[in-house]
């Protein structure tokens, strides 16, 4: 019998671990551990080179025995070259007649416990459709008459970009993928975050783990046992009806109702026994799979609004804010530049922009102020992770509009004292 605090212990620590190796990825780790856990899959969205692809490879070495299937996704890979092995031929006598029978045999993708699917929306409509029956019962078919049974754990799907409004096939396919993460570049670091410089740096070891594939299947079992309060099911109603009723946002039924086997490993996995209102932060990544951008800002804040985050709607409004500053300063530094000041009115427009975005400096210094502030009121470990990236990237904004003010102006000695 599995050793319930073996596998907890082995489970957490390969969370820590993993945590402190990709930096800035807490939130894509939880996705990755809950989808996992979940027994349900998980896409990334976000540029080439963002430890995607390493992260999955990670999950699948921290799990003795799992085997591992990587493959680059293109409109020319057929079902057969995804699933399928050597064929043999063999000839057969029935009475006076012979014939020559093909079978297919299985390849790598169909033994795989992960499977890494890159370009997720470049396959042809046809080997997506394949994939489907492989993503949702686990079952398979490269032989006419025959289905067999993967022993897949989770399916990791990655791409550059969405699919399109046009791209309706690609929608319903991308569908089949309960979590969604979009992830972007390591922040710059600075005195309070050296994230991309510890990055640089290595000095963190990959991260291991005592996890078994007899221990998942084990704490899977343990994480349908938390309890979903009837009380939590009608907040969960009650934020659908927002998306719905407010906003023109509406998630299926289909993923409503999946998304409460997440809840409970999002609880499982945050060492609760029944799911509680922070639990459903984790809608985050499951009700916003497919909307447009506009649209996927209006879920994150709908649902920190139920789930007890909206400070942090409140922070990242902030950011934004600060974004908008620090653009508006730059373009005043970038016009006073390109005044030359060889009268006092031409010095007077020059000094007035550069004011204009010292004013604006000071507005992003109080929005940081704030954040910090805000901060202060969070109480969940997701909320204050991603408000502290918030905070940083502020600062960073901060430092920027300051060493750029202060660049020494290419035309002093050139202006009134040459006249």
């Amino acid at each position: 019998m599995t050793d319930t605090s073996k596998s907890w212990t082995a489970l957490q620590a390969f969370r820590r671990d993993a945590a402190r190796f990709f930096k800035e990825r807490e939130e894509l780790l939880d996705c990755g551990l809950v989808a996992l856990i979940a027994n349900v899959h998980l896409f990334i969205l976000g540029p080439p080179g963002t430890a995607k692809s390493m992260l999955a490879e990670s999950l699948a070495g921290g799990i003795g025995g799992a085997r591992y299937f990587y493959t680059m996704l293109n409109k020319f890979m057929t079902w057969r070259d995804l699933a399928c092995g050597e064929v043999t031929v063999r000839e057969e006598t029935v009475g006076t007649s012979k014939s020559i029978r093909f079978r297919n045999s299985e390849g790598p993708l169909l033994f795989a416990h992960f499977i890494f699917l890159d370009e997720l929306f470049k396959a042809s409509a046809a080997t997506n459709n394949s994939l489907l029956n492989l993503l949702q019962e686990r079952i398979y078919t490269i032989n006419a008459g025959e289905v067999g049974r993967a022993p897949v754990l989770m399916v990791i799907g990655a791409s550059n970009e969405a699919p399109g409004g046009e791209d309706e096939h690609l929608r319903a396919f991308a569908d089949r993928f309960l979590l969604w993460h979009e992830v972007d570049y390591i922040s710059v670091s600075d005195d309070y975050n050296t994230s991309f410089i510890d990055m640089l740096e290595g000095s963190d070891p990959l991260p291991t783990s005592d996890l078994t594939l007899e221990d998942i299947l084990y704490l899977r079992g343990e994480a349908q046992k938390v309890r979903v309060d009837r009380a939590i099911l009608g907040v969960i109603n009650s934020l659908r009806a927002t998306l719905r009723l407010e906003h023109k946002i509406e998630p299926s039924d289909r993923r409503f109702k999946a998304a409460i086997g997440a809840i409970k490993a999002f609880a499982f996995l945050n060492g609760r026994a029944e799911a509680c209102i922070e639990d459903l932060g984790v809608l985050e990544h499951i009700l916003w799979a497919g909307c447009e951008r506009e649209n996927r800002g209006v879920v994150r804040r709908v649902v920190r609004e139920y789930s007890g985050e909206s400070g942090l709607s409140a922070i990242e409004s902030f950011y934004r804010e600060g974004i908008n500053l620090y653009d508006g300063a730059l373009s005043l530094l970038g016009q006073a530049d390109r005044e030359i000041p060889f009268d006092d009115a031409q010095q007077k427009r020059c000094d007035g922009l550069r004011n204009e975005a010292l004013a604006k400096e000071r507005q992003l210094d109080g929005m940081a102020v704030r954040i910090a502030r805000e901060i202060e009121s969070l109480n969940t470990r997701r909320a204050i992770t991603l408000a502290r990236y918030f905070l940083n990237q502020t600062n960073v904004l901060r430092k920027a509009l300051v060493s750029r003010r202060g660049v020494e102006d290419p035309f002093v000695g050139v202006g009134r004292g040459a006249r």
